[in-house]
């Protein structure tokens, strides 16, 4: 998310220059590798050259030659270049010497003249690149991108604004493009230092970068401040295209995938997360439900001991309630003929004696004899215990004169 890599393949003769860039943050470090003769070594050669510590990582940018790529410059005035490539689709051969299905092609806008726009056209021979794309396919290299040189050496210019030309040889001839504002204006195949120094007077520069051209050459124009540029500087260049935009819009071949913009990835995965988390919302309201549940019945089994315990004690408690009432029910009615008892202890007469009781329910039946029977049931109906008292049977004597007696009467609640 922090780090990016990118890669710059640049030819120079039939050697192959791969640079690798990686970026960390604000830091950068490079690693370049040089394969001799690459375009002389078919597919099993070439495989053997590229070991696997060979890495070749992030999008890729091929820098391909200025002196192998027909350049023309058209005055255009419309300023939708789409439409400009559109047409010359059809009228291709108008401007470079080859049928339109035997080059690839794309054009570029320099700048504004007025109401017109200076467009360069670039074309590259199919079987040209062609070669180069199988080559770097068969060990599995795929380009996304193929811009030419004078693009490659745009990232290179650092913070001079003004006007810049990098000189650079390719073969027996030298590439002179001029820059200004970190923009392309001209690019141009020179074949001697006469005609290439008469670029450099007609366009004056206020700095030169040179690369793969001799020291030499800064003698001629010793007023102008001249640097030298590291042989790897053209895939280095180019690798940066992989990093950053820059005011390149040609690629003469389609692209397989797009730089994708850090701060956009972050965007989008950022986007992502926040898009999972919710739907995630629901199982999470799931997951914490069943973490409550699984807690619920935790702690519904450390009281079920309990739980059974008080049952137990209500199911005691219950029984002792029942025990009582029946004890309260057999005490009242105990109760009852323990005053009926005592009722009638209290109103017998001295010389009355009770042989047997019987109390049932509302009723009592006594037995018993007396020197008068007839005397008690009078002194038994005035009391409020009793009523409805007679003689359950007739009175007969003893041998002792006694009357003997059976008296019934209902008790009063």
């Amino acid at each position: 998310m922090f780090s990016q890599n990118a890669t710059g393949i640049s030819i120079h003769g039939n050697d192959l220059v791969v640079t690798t860039i990686h970026k960390k943050l604000i830091t950068y470090s490079h690693k370049t590798a040089r394969f001799s003769d690459f375009m002389l070594k078919d597919a099993p050669q070439l495989k053997a050259a590229f070991t696997p510590q060979t890495k070749i990582d992030g999008e890729i940018t091929l820098s391909w030659p200025r002196g192998s790529t027909i350049v023309r410059e058209i005055d255009f005035p419309n300023p939708n270049i789409r439409e400009l490539k559109e047409a010359l689709g059809y009228q291709l051969e108008s401007f470079i010497p080859f049928n339109n299905d035997d080059v690839y092609f794309d054009i570029h806008a320099l700048y504004r003249i007025g109401q017109d726009t200076k467009v360069l056209i670039a074309a590259v021979k199919k079987t040209a690149l062609d070669n180069i794309l199988a080559k770097l396919q068969a060990v599995e290299i795929m380009p996304t991108r193929v811009i030419i040189s004078p693009f490659a050496f745009l990232p290179l210019l650092g913070e001079r604004k003004n006007t810049v030309v990098v000189i650079s040889k390719e073969a027996d001839k030298y590439v002179y493009n001029l820059y200004k504002n970190h923009h392309l204006v001209l690019s141009s195949v020179a074949g001697t230092e006469a005609e290439l120094s008469n670029n450099v007077k007609t366009n004056r520069p206020e700095a030169i970068l040179l690369m793969n051209v001799a020291p030499e050459f800064s003698r001629m124009e010793p007023a102008i401040p001249t640097q030298s540029l590291a042989n790897d500087s053209e895939s280095y260049g180019a690798a940066f295209y992989g990093l950053s935009d820059y005011a390149c819009d040609l690629s003469l071949a389609k692209t397989r995938k797009k730089r994708i913009n850090p701060q956009i990835s972050l965007l989008g995965i950022l986007t992502g997360f926040l898009i999972l988390f919710a739907f995630l919302i629901p199982y999470i309201h799931k997951i914490n439900n069943l973490a409550i549940l699984k807690t619920t019945n935790s702690q519904i089994k450390s009281i079920k001991k309990d739980v059974i315990i008080v049952e137990k004690l209500q199911e005691r408690i219950a029984e002792r309630d029942d025990s009582i009432s029946k004890i309260n029910n057999i005490k009242g009615k105990y109760i009852a003929r323990i005053d009926i008892l005592s009722e009638l202890s209290k109103l017998l007469p001295g010389d009355s004696w009770i042989k047997g009781i019987t109390l049932e329910q509302n009723t009592f039946d006594i037995e018993g004899d007396a020197v008068s029977s007839t005397n008690l049931i009078p002194i038994l109906e005035n009391s409020p215990l009793f009523s409805g008292v007679g003689l359950a049977s007739p009175v007969t004597k003893t041998q002792s004169g006694r009357e003997r007696f059976r008296i019934k009467g209902n008790i009063e609640k």
